[in-house]
């Protein structure tokens, strides 16, 4: 039976990744008239992304009144905040922005206010230097924003999946993707894109031992990066990761909100060990947290619990209100669990691994980004956890728009028509996902298990504990597992689906493994640990580690931190080629 016909779409952008950053990014573009279609894997538009179901905080400054409340003040901050590892281009972009975007949010209707004191309800944490974080009900947050972008006409694709680049002499053109549903493969040709599809999760073992109970969405798998890096485009950060802390057996989000209400950390003995770590104590940044009670465990001090008891009355019954608004399911896990947390310290654990933003605000990992939004690939952008510049979800709100604005800017002198794509490789890269389909070949091996050994190599070799050996061992590892990638089975369209996102997976497992081996260092605690190397060296590596594809597997360099990431675009040799597989 001949293969079905493609669909085709011509479009003036194409946003890979429904979620906060793919919509803040289609908005201002839809806003210049220009067509915009965004692929989504979710079902719904609306409840798609890292905060389908809810967020409680959001990171802005507001520019109030006192000076702590200014861009200026908050990026005095900025390199110690990132241990000096970050872009300072981009990030002043995004700091300069926020206060615009806020009050654009709101203007779609999110109410950032706390109706106890009809105003806004701002909390200290992370190591931030003012309360810049608005604690806020915020169940309907992401509702507001995909409406948004209905409202103006967007083209949504729903239940689809891109899995290809289309560059041809550095320039985007356009994407192939498909539908895991009725199994329909589109052509997008598209004069500029943007990468919005998260950051890299499901790739570590976490304390629940179930893949998909991950403390950020499990459907962000990093194909963003894959895509792009398959294209040729410049990555950085990609050897740090992110962990957090949550219930133990269940990875929910929530510790933002424990850390700034005031809630303590303790260990078996009932010490409140944090100030020994850092002298912010619990409000120390993220990755210092997680590497502090990582280490309490390896002292023979575990278990480690979050202690509330001491808090006031309202601000417990505030917190129990709004247990579900990230997690809906976290009140029933406390009531069926027995724990009171109003009464008794309760349990935590580390949560899986992710390739994120690595424990600190505004030090992203993914594709490296201009102050544009625009990567080092022509008329592509990023936006969101799979760039270089990341801070939850305001980040990927401001940075979505900025890209949104930046393609809005590059396509307004721009004009001729696009490339012809050439169906003989697009036929050729839908046979060989199809053939993931085929029942009767003789060797098969399941996406399930597939992705099980590349989350035990990562906790093993790759973890929050890394050393040259063990880095090798899972660089071995992982090119073997990448040698079988043929033989991966799907049962069905949407097993097809998973296969491609074990795919993304186990390639950022790579690239995370060979940028760790290039930085001879400790950075930023948890974030990167090398036993080997355990000092921070800052004369030697207050410098990006950057990877490209080269004609041999990831090609791995570094770039001064003085200088933005956006230096290094000129001097590349984009390691990609047209449709490449």
């Amino acid at each position: 039976m001949p293969p079905a016909p493609w669909k085709t779409i011509d479009t003036d952008v194409f946003v890979i990744g429904g979620g906060v950053a793919g919509c803040m990014a289609a908005i201002p573009a839809l806003e210049a008239g220009l067509d915009v279609v965004v692929a989504e894997k979710g079902k719904v538009l609306d409840h798609c992304g890292s905060v389908g179901c809810g967020v409680d905080h959001y990171l802005t400054i507001m520019e109030s009144g006192p000076e702590w409340d200014t861009p200026e003040f908050l990026l005095k901050h900025v390199p110690e905040l990132t241990d000096g590892i970050v872009d300072m281009a981009v990030t002043s972009r995004v700091i300069h922005e926020m206060p615009r975007v806020l009050r654009k949010i709101e203007s779609f209707g999110v109410n950032f206010k706390d109706p106890r004191y009809n105003d806004y309800y701002r909390l200290r944490s992370f190591g931030l230097p003012g309360t810049y974080h608005i604690n806020f009900d915020g169940t309907d947050f992401k509702k507001h924003i995909g409406q948004r972008v209905r409202k103006l006409k967007g083209t949504v694709l729903t239940r689809t999946m891109a899995v290809q680049l289309l560059v041809e002499d550095n320039r985007v053109y356009g994407a192939l993707a498909f539908n895991f549903r009725t199994g329909e493969w589109v052509v997008i040709r598209a004069r500029a894109i943007v990468m919005a599809a998260g950051e890299v999760n499901r790739l570590s073992l976490n304390a629940s031992g179930v893949a998909f109970d991950s403390w950020h969405t499990p459907y962000n798998t990093g194909d963003a990066q894959a895509m792009a890096y398959r294209a040729g485009a410049l990555l950085a950060n990609m050897e740090f990761v992110e962990t957090t802390l949550t219930p133990k057996g269940f990875s929910a989000q929530g510790l933002n909100a424990l850390v700034s209400e005031g809630a303590y950390f303790v260990n078996k003995s009932g010490e409140r060990f944090m100030f020994k770590y850092d002298e912010k104590g619990e409000n120390a940044r993220r990755a210092v947290i997680a590497d502090a009670v990582i280490n309490e465990y390896l002292l023979g001090n575990g278990p480690v619990y979050a202690d509330c008891r001491h808090l006031p009355p309202d601000v417990l019954d505030h917190m129990e209100a709004t247990l579900q608004v990230d997690r809906y399911t976290m009140p029933a896990f406390y009531e069926q669990k027995h724990l009171d947390f109003k009464t008794e310290p309760v349990e935590v654990s580390i949560s899986e691994l992710s390739i994120r933003r690595s424990g600190v605000y505004f030090r992203g990992s993914g594709l490296a980004v201009d102050t544009d939004g625009q990567t080092s690939i022509s008329g592509l952008f990023a936006a969101g956890d799979c760039a270089t510049v990341s801070g939850g979800i305001a980040g990927a709100s401001v940075l979505g728009h900025v890209a949104g604005e930046g393609v809005a800017a590059f396509l307004k002198d721009r004009s001729g028509a696009l490339p012809e794509v050439d169906m003989e490789d697009a036929n050729a890269i839908r046979e060989r996902a199809m053939a993931h389909l085929e029942t009767e070949r003789e060797q098969t091996l399941s996406w399930k298990a597939f992705e099980d050994q590349t989350r035990r190599t990562v906790s093993d070799y790759v973890g929050v504990r890394r050393n040259d050996k063990g880095l090798r061992l899972a660089l071995d590892t992982l090119r073997a597992l990448a040698a079988r990638e043929p033989e991966l089975r799907a049962d069905d369209l949407h097993g097809l689906m998973r296969v491609h996102e074990s795919k993304s997976i186990r390639m950022n497992a790579e690239l995370m493994a060979e940028c760790s081996l290039t930085r001879t260092e400790t950075r930023t605690r948890s974030s990167h640990r090398r036993l080997d190397y355990p000092d921070t060296k800052d004369p030697e590596w207050r410098r990006f580690v950057t990877v490209t594809r080269g004609d041999e597997g990831p090609r791995v360099g570094t770039v001064t931190c003085e200088n933005a990431l956006a230096a290094a675009f000129d001097r590349l040799n984009p390691g990609g080629v047209a449709n490449a597989g």
